[in-house]
């Protein structure tokens, strides 16, 4: 291999040419050479990811998969959520006011399972509240809506979008190295996979940064323009959001936040792929950046 070339495996190399990236893009972008280089396997396994349900303790539900197996494992997206046009712009959300939140995430957890602060708790199967590495990951990664999957199973990111996002993530090189929690803007899911509305947003805001507080990860990666509004308090769309390094601020943090395409809507919009390739590359290298 001479020098610039960008070494890749098969199945990065398959991802890549979907999505028309070709390697002079590649040799445009800096640091390609370590874009796809894969840490060595870990002396100890990897630590499991906690799996959260209301009322369940703080405990590993499920081992890290081998670094090999990681491109085959689903990542959890809804296949059901429904893409949201980019350029809509939501009503104004003003922030609740409510009584302080629970200073744990098990705690947290089931105040989320009680919630009726809005009438999505009418509708839904039971509450998605999140999963993953709960203390201190890599990256949180927001979704906008639990889908049909979740709502049964009470796990976010799950079906077809899921494994498109965890290959993604893998072609972007996050993973496997990175630690994630998964997590949605509402912790219901709307019937018939419709928009949040700005009552529920505003109902579930409080509870998802308190989750981002109580986990503290080192980066947000937002998927969807709905969650990314609500985080960063712009009406603006996806298009305007993303391809920068945002900051998020609240509770004496500050993390940096890139927003991206969620993936249920590059399955139907497959020329935004490039560009969603590029916001995760942009991601990896912000998180890189960090002292």
């Amino acid at each position: 291999m001479t020098s610039g070339q960008v070494a890749v495996s098969r199945a990065q190399l398959a991802w890549l040419t979907e999505l028309g990236i070709d390697r002079k893009l590649l040799a445009s972008i800096a640091d390609t050479t370590s874009l796809f280089t894969v840490p060595p396997a870990p002396a100890i396994a990897p630590a499991a990811r906690a799996g959260l349900k209301p009322g369940a303790a703080l405990a590993p539900t499920r081992g890290s998969a081998p670094a090999s197996d990681q491109a085959a494992a689903p990542a959890r997206v809804s296949p059901t959520s429904r893409p949201i046009p980019p350029d809509a712009q939501p009503a104004q959300v003003i922030p609740v006011v409510r009584q302080p939140l629970p200073d744990n995430l098990t705690a947290l957890a089931e105040s989320v399972a009680q919630c009726q602060a809005c009438g999505l708790h009418a509708v839904r199967h039971q509450t998605v509240f999140g999963d993953g590495v709960a203390q201190a990951p890599d990256w949180m990664v927001i979704g906008e809506v639990p889908g049909d999957h979740d709502d049964h199973l009470g796990l976010p990111f799950q079906g077809k979008a899921g494994e498109l996002l965890n290959h993604m993530l893998v072609a972007a090189g996050i993973l496997p190295s990175a630690t994630l929690f998964y997590t949605n803007l509402l912790k219901c899911r709307p019937k018939g996979a419709r928009a949040p509305k700005p009552e529920e947003i505003e109902a579930c805001l409080p509870f998802l940064r308190q989750q981002i507080a109580l986990v503290r990860p080192a980066g947000l990666l937002v998927l969807g323009w709905q969650a990314a509004q609500a985080l960063l308090g712009q009406r603006a769309s996806l298009d305007r959001l993303r391809g920068q390094v945002h900051r998020y601020h609240d509770a004496g943090l500050d993390i940096p936040l890139v927003v991206t395409h969620h993936p249920a809507s590059l399955m139907l919009r497959g020329h935004f792929k490039a560009a969603a390739w590029q916001d995760l590359h942009l991601a990896r290298q912000a998180l890189l950046s960090l002292p």
